[in-house]
């Protein structure tokens, strides 16, 4: 059964997360099966007391049944029932003694004694709470009742189902390029779905913390995951997680062995171009997110979305295209209506030709100038990523603008979210936090949030690469300075200078 969990986990991770080249998922952890039991409670309990009063009148069950036949007077079960009253009344009798000043809890006791002794005069008199006979209570199977309880039932069901898959969608997934914690909240599994996804790169990993706070979490293997950071607020929390110690080790085997890898390489890489004069590797550009299509009779006027410069490695977002139609749901009422209401004055009152013309005239202005206002609106506001930056643009036609621009190396987090509606149709909100006081950036409504996270996470892992890069040549050039500086006061000795002395 736990493998079998462990494949589903694997299988929803390699679902959620969009890989980069080169890059593949070494350990999911998610939510422990004990949390599972808990949020199923509800649910299977729903099935149970549904599904057997269904049942229960099915087989000609009934409730509050006067006329059973059965011996008056006070049975086991009714020397049960004043057992408990008897209890009651001394609970009651202590709180009168101490003088609680709690009326509720003198309610409910009173509220509890009233009822059971109604039940015990009851059924003292011959009556049954409940009581099997079918044929003094037939043809119960189908009536509205039964079905009713029945559909509720289903729907018990169903929720169950609902609760399995969002217990299995919630995990946190590690791969050789970052951390990722993919949180699901879902109310129509693969149709409405809301999705927040967050993540930190494997270069800013500075500590992995694993707890088991209690007895039964240290028994059972499950506990909490924090994932530090080494930039302003950039934690992720993974609770309830199944073998958080496990998921520790993995997280910081893999920081230890990239870091590793990463460096050998781009020393051996560095040392062949800049020592020995081997041809730089140049970077080629090559578009990885698809363009979001619209409808056929908007291609001309809506943009590539995101639009992509080959020569320069820039991606160039907006907000879906649902948000310009959005937009111009304005002009076009406004439109009609106008024309409506030219046309009644026209009618009503036989305007001569220079009025009509006037009026229509009048009328075209405003709306080619609020559909071009519009779509000039929508077209300006810009979410731009390039190697080496993020810029979000912001401007009104003719008018205020806003520009901000965070380097690459300044982003410690990246996550989006969507909601119901949004992920059902395929747009949503990117989320990224930098350190300082840059503050978030955040490209609202952009299609398919997922992809640009993707492609963030690409052009920050090669961003971090040329960082290094820079400052491993800047040490290069250094050793080369300072060997010049060494032949130069014959401290060592030339190729030359070994020639001439033999």
């Amino acid at each position: 059964m736990l493998n079998l969990l462990r494949r589903l986990l694997r299988m929803d991770a390699e679902d959620a997360v969009d890989l980069n080249e080169g890059e593949e998922i070494r350990h999911v952890t998610g939510r422990h099966w004990i949390v599972l039991l808990v949020r199923l409670i509800v649910p299977v309990a729903g099935i149970v007391v549904f599904g057997g009063l269904a049942f229960y009148r099915s087989i000609g069950g009934g409730f509050l049944a006067e006329n059973t036949g059965e011996p008056v007077g006070l049975d086991l079960v009714n020397w049960f029932l004043i057992g408990i009253c008897g209890v009651l009344l001394l609970l009651f009798a202590a709180l009168w003694v101490r003088r609680s000043k709690d009326w509720r809890a003198r309610w409910v006791l009173t509220a509890t004694l009233i009822t059971l002794g109604l039940v015990i005069y009851f059924r003292y008199l011959g009556g049954r709470m409940f009581y099997v006979d079918p044929s003094q209570f037939y043809n119960q199977g189908g009536d509205l009742l039964n079905i009713t309880l029945i559909i509720l039932a289903a729907i018990s069901g169903l929720f169950v189902l609902f609760v399995f898959y969002d217990w299995l969608n919630d995990e946190l997934i590690l791969t050789n390029q970052r951390v990722v914690y993919d949180n699901d909240q879902v109310f129509i599994p693969r149709l409405l779905e809301r999705r927040v996804q967050e993540q930190i790169f494997i270069t800013d990993v500075q500590d992995v913390v694993a707890t088991t706070k209690t007895y039964p979490q240290h028994w059972l293997k499950y506990g909490t995951v924090i994932v530090k950071s080494a930039r302003l607020r950039g934690e992720l929390k993974f609770d309830q997680a199944i073998e958080p110690q496990k998921m520790q080790k993995e997280i910081m085997a893999v920081v230890n062995t990239q870091r590793k890898e990463r460096g050998e390489a781009l020393l051996e890489r560095l040392i062949e171009t800049k020592v020995y004069n081997a041809p730089a590797p140049r970077a080629a550009f090559t578009r990885k997110v698809a363009a979001t299509s619209t409808m056929r009779a908007m291609e001309w006027l809506v943009p590539e979305n995101p639009e992509f410069d080959e020569d320069k490695g820039t991606y160039t977002w907006r907000a879906h295209w649902l948000f310009l139609v959005r937009g111009l749901i304005g002009p076009i009422i406004f439109g009609l209506l106008g024309a409506i209401s030219l046309l009644l004055l026209i009618d009503l009152f036989l305007l001569a030709p220079g009025f009509m013309f006037l009026g229509t005239f009048l009328l075209l202005v405003v709306f080619v100038a609020w559909t071009a206002y519009e779509i000039e609106d929508y077209r300006n506001d810009l979410y731009i990523l390039n190697p080496t930056n993020v810029i979000d643009i912001e401007k009104k036609p003719f008018g205020p603008e806003s520009r901000r621009q965070a380097s690459l190396g300044a982003i410690n987090n990246v996550s989006f979210e969507t909601t119901f509606v949004s992920n059902l149709l395929g747009y949503g909100d990117v989320i990224l936090e930098t350190a300082g006081g840059g503050g978030k950036f955040t490209f609202p409504r952009v299609p398919r949030p997922r992809d640009v996270v993707a492609t963030i996470n690409d052009y920050y892992v090669s961003f971090k690469n040329g960082e290094k890069e820079k400052n491993l040549n800047d040490t290069l050039e250094l050793l080369r300075h300072y060997h010049l500086a060494q032949q130069r006061h014959d401290e060592i000795k030339t190729p030359s200078s070994q020639t001439s002395s033999s």
